[in-house]
This record gives C-alpha cells, sequence and structure tokens, in this order.
C-alpha cells in the first residue's frame, strides 16, 4: 500500500496538477459563455472538460520526457517536478503513461465527434499533436521560441471556441474576444517558467522567447500580458462587449501583484535573483490564470441567470 501510494504521489507529480488551470478555464469559460446563450449540455461539458485535462496531463508528462532526454532539464534546475531526474521515476516509463493518457483523452473526443460532429475530431488530433511535439522531435515548438504563441493560440482562443462549439454547435465573436485575456495569462504560465529556465534552455542549445529577448526584456514582457487581461476586460465590459460582471475579475489583482512581484525580484534588473525567486512563479502564474479564468466564467453564469 505504502508503495502504491509513493507511485501515485510521483505521477501526480510529474502531471503537474497546478497547471492545469490551463486546460480548466478555457472550457469553463467557453461553457459558461454556451450557458448565458442557452446552449448548455451539462454531460458534454463535463466530457470535455475531462478530456482537456487529460490532454494537459499527457502534454506535461510527455513534455519532461523530452526535457530531460534533451539535457534542458538537470539535477540543479530549479522546477516544480523532478521526478525523472531524480529517477523516481523510470524515462520510458513515464512516457508510455503519457501516450496512455493521451489515448484516453482520444477515446472521449471519438464520442463527442460522434455526438457533435466531425469538427471535434479535427480538434482533437490538433490539440494531440501540439501537445506531443510542444517539446517532442522534430517540432519542439518550445524551443524554437514558438512556445508562448502556440500556447496563447491553443489554450485561448482554440479552446475557449472549441468548448463553445461542441455545446453550441457555432462560433461567436465574443467567445472569441473573451478568449484573449484567458489565452495571455495562459501564455504567461509558459513564458514564467522560460524566463526562469534560460539558463537551462541557452545550456541545452535552444531558443525560446525568453531567451531570445534575454530575462530582463522577458520579466517585463510576463508583467505586461498579466496587465493586457486585465485591462482588455475593463474596455471590453465598458463597451459592453463582455457583460459588465466580467469585472469580477478585478478581485484577481492580489495574486496578480504576489506574481509580478516575484517576476519583478527575481528577473528585472541586474540585481534579480531567479534561483531566489522563480522556483514556483509559473505556479504562482497559474493561480491567477485560474482565478481570473473562473471568475470570468462565473459572471457569463450570473449573466445567464440575470437574462
Amino acid at each position: 500500500m505504502e508503495k502504491f501510494k509513493t507511485q501515485l504521489k510521483t505521477w501526480i507529480e510529474i502531471g503537474r496538477p497546478f497547471s492545469w488551470t490551463a486546460s480548466i478555464v478555457p472550457v469553463c469559460l467557453g461553457g459558461a459563455i454556451a450557458f448565458r446563450d442557452e446552449q448548455f449540455s451539462l454531460t458534454i461539458f463535463l466530457l470535455a472538460l475531462l478530456a482537456s485535462i487529460l490532454l494537459q496531463a499527457g502534454t506535461n508528462v510527455i513534455n519532461e520526457v523530452f526535457d530531460v532526454r534533451s539535457g534542458v532539464d538537470t539535477y540543479d534546475s530549479p522546477r516544480a517536478s523532478r521526478t525523472i531526474v531524480e529517477k523516481r521515476l523510470d524515462s520510458a516509463v513515464a512516457y508510455r503513461g503519457g501516450v496512455i493518457i493521451f489515448l484516453a483523452a482520444a477515446l472521449i473526443g471519438i464520442y463527442l465527434t460522434y455526438e457533435r460532429g466531425y469538427a471535434i475530431l479535427l480538434i482533437g488530433i490538433v490539440a494531440i499533436l501540439i501537445g506531443y511535439t510542444y517539446t517532442a522531435p522534430p517540432i519542439q515548438f518550445k524551443y524554437r521560441a514558438l512556445g508562448v504563441p502556440v500556447v496563447f493560440w491553443t489554450m485561448g482562443p482554440l479552446m475557449v471556441l472549441s468548448a463553445y462549439y461542441v455545446l453550441a454547435q457555432s462560433l461567436t465573436w465574443e467567445a472569441f474576444l473573451a478568449s484573449i485575456p484567458v489565452g495571455f495569462l495562459v501564455a504567461s504560465i509558459l513564458h514564467a517558467n522560460d524566463v526562469r529556465d534560460i539558463e537551462d534552455d541557452a545550456r541545452a542549445g535552444f531558443r525560446t522567447l525568453a531567451l531570445a529577448t534575454g530575462r530582463n526584456a522577458g520579466a517585463i514582457l510576463h508583467l505586461t500580458m498579466m496587465g493586457a487581461s486585465f485591462a482588455m476586460v475593463i474596455v471590453l465590459a465598458a463597451l459592453v462587449i463582455l457583460p459588465l460582471w466580467a469585472l469580477i475579475t478585478l478581485i484577481a489583482l492580489p495574486p496578480t501583484f504576489q506574481a509580478t512581484l516575484a517576476m519583478i525580484r527575481g528577473g528585472v534588473g541586474p540585481e534579480a535573483d531567479p534561483v531566489k525567486y522563480l522556483p514556483r512563479i509559473d505556479e504562482a502564474t497559474a493561480k491567477v490564470h485560474l482565478l481570473f479564468g473562473l471568475l470570468l466564467s462565473i459572471s457569463y453564469v450570473v449573466s445567464g441567470f440575470s437574462s
């Protein structure tokens, strides 16, 4: 029993549940907009949410496998998961586990395709390919300075619109515009990770956006994307494109200030200390993304009840 608990803890660690906000938030937002539009099915929503979480977990496992194999992650690297570098989980076993998780997501996708049409199948194939090749050769989006824009589009507009489509069988400009602040924040999670790992990526010979810009400019970009998320909601709510209830996302400002302060101390200026301040910067940013995204989703649910 004790061995099982240890193994379960190891798999949970490599799956990085804190990062699942990247998949939970866009599906919740798309579902909330569909609910406001009276196009909601709880069963379809829950299946889409589960498939999205599985895709994220599988991506996390495969990413760690290839980060270690590529020499990006070492024993001394500051990171949230150390399962493979500490040899608590064999790389080949982790790889097979990641593939199995992807297959579980694919099975749900097949059912949703049966229920909602072949567009869902195409979306699912694209999502799995992007998740797998994010760090896996030959594409390796992350190490070609493409990781941040790829994550912005796939886990922002693509996922929100996909969640809305699987429920409403249509697309709207409002859903697209609402997805952009969420896209900025989910891209900020990845970019925060890259700002922290600049030395490791440089040593391994890979090129991320943070490495291309340098830590100082990369940290400023992270702060800009986070600020832009709040600014865009305020502007869109003022223009009555988003519901006025969307302003409750401002409740997420306190944890945002904590994350930005850590980024400033760890990434801006000659006195920056990434080892001290940035080990958990991706987790801190993910918390902001979760709170912001859920609050934005709640604003649509409340609007649905009040309309």
